[in-house]
């Protein structure tokens, strides 16, 4: 079993936070920070650029280190089937754009639609959002400047 490294990023443009649309097999939708897996001799943030380029074809310019979390799959079925993908570590940093205009996304992550800018006012209606202390962490950020540890979620997916 391997432990994955992650690099996610916060990005907040004119009151909207950007995340990516995902539906899982069973049709229920949820809400991802876009950036992803770690590559070997890649730096956290050669990680977060590429990731976020890929996904959503922004450019970014990485701002702080804004905290960690934890994600535990408890699906045997899964561990076994990825078990590169089942426990994760997310290093969760803000960034902004290097410019407006994007281009186009080249690899979209597992049950990933699109990338949606969601207003900041309409976050704490979404059912569901990855990593599930996205709402914490969102609140905290705009109170001060400490990164935290947000917790290890264990979950049981499909």
């Amino acid at each position: 079993m391997a432990i994955r490294c992650a690099s996610k990023a916060i990005i907040i443009e004119n009151g909207a936070v950007l995340l990516n649309r995902c539906r899982r097999e069973d049709g229920c939708v949820y809400y991802d920070l876009p950036g992803g897996g770690q590559n070997p001799y890649e730096s956290m943030e050669q990680t977060i650029l590429r990731e976020v380029k890929e996904e959503t074809g922004y450019e970014i310019r990485i701002e702080r280190f804004v905290g960690l979390a934890e994600e535990i799959n408890t699906n045997l079925e899964l561990r076994e089937k990825y078990p590169e993908y089942t426990h994760r570590i997310l290093h969760i940093f803000t960034a902004s754009l290097v410019r407006e205009n994007k281009g186009v996304p080249t690899e979209k992550d597992l049950h990933m639609e699109e990338s949606v800018w969601v207003p900041l006012d309409d976050i704490n209606t979404l059912a569901e959002t990855r990593p599930s202390c996205l709402k914490q962490l969102l609140c905290d950020i705009r109170k001060d400047d400490s990164p935290r540890f947000y917790g290890t979620e264990y979950r049981e997916e499909e």
